[in-house]
């Protein structure tokens, strides 16, 4: 990865050609992606997928320009734009959508601050952190020794006695 500064002064981080990234990046400010890219990318400024990049990834920015291609959901918080050179495959949330003459795009589309704030909430709603934990077994769940051995069938017939008491 290598970062410029732009005009305003922020420096924008570059995800190069030939440059693959694997994970979850979260950025204050703007980002092109001209390689491959695969996770998520969160940003409070811009996010520019260039012309033959990849991207496997759910992207939330404020705002997104996209001109390679895409494989998954993006959200964006003021302005969605897909360029004659896009395609898309995924969800999109936006404020705001631009779509010129020759962009592809597959997927469902929700369009206006409401569409925003739904999946906002959608987001947070399937975070890792609002899953519950897994927990232990307790009590008689793993009563068994270890030395036991047990087949297909005396599972079924286990199941099928249970469900016919």
């Amino acid at each position: 990865m290598a970062s410029q500064r732009d005009n305003g002064g922020s420096e924008t981080t570059i995800i190069g050609t030939g440059a693959r990234f694997k994970g979850e990046l979260v950025l204050d400010g703007p980002m092109q992606i001209q390689g491959a890219i695969e996770g998520t990318v969160t940003s409070q400024s811009q996010v520019q997928i260039g012309r033959g990049a990849q991207c496997r990834a759910t992207i939330d920015a404020a705002t997104i320009v996209v001109d390679g291609a895409v494989e998954g959901d993006l959200l964006a918080r003021e302005r969605l734009q897909l360029n004659s050179t896009s395609n898309v495959t995924g969800d999109i949330a936006a404020a705001a959508l631009i779509v010129a003459e020759g962009a592809t795009f597959v997927g469902r589309v929700s369009v206006g601050p409401e569409a925003v704030i739904g999946a906002q909430q959608k987001q947070r709603a399937y975070s890792p952190a609002a899953e519950p934990k897994a927990t232990p077994a307790t009590g008689n769940d793993w009563s068994r020794t270890g030395n036991e051995q047990t087949t297909s069938t005396d599972w079924l017939a286990a199941n099928a006695t249970t469900e016919a008491a």
